[in-house]
């Protein structure tokens, strides 16, 4: 068998068998006293990172038992996902502002 059909004969399988894209790495922006976006719909082991586009205010991104450190401009955090669900969070010292993580399978 030639190689070219080998190898799309390989990714035929794959597709098949649902083989999942590689892990992603998404991006929120703080910005106007906001998350953007808002709700942010991602597979399970994505990654998240928040920025903080504010020009002089300190932000922190608080989900149920964890803070992130206070963000100055231009600073960002985050984490991988690896479970599925939804998970609210806000904004530590501005329980204003609201967003919301939803994991798929």
């Amino acid at each position: 068998m030639a190689a070219g059909r080998r190898a799309l004969l390989g990714a035929t399988v794959l597709v098949a068998l649902g083989a999942r894209a590689a892990p992603r790495v998404h991006e929120v922006s703080i910005r106007d006293m906001r998350f953007d976006p808002a709700e942010l719909r991602i597979q399970l082991g994505d990654s998240v990172r928040w920025t903080n586009r504010e020009k002089r205010t300190s932000h922190s991104v608080l989900f149920a038992g964890l803070e992130s450190e206070r963000l100055l401009p231009d600073e960002s955090w985050g984490g991988r996902f690896d479970t599925a669900g939804r998970f609210p969070y806000g904004g530590g010292p501005h329980p204003e502002m609201q967003g919301t993580v939803i994991v798929e399978t």
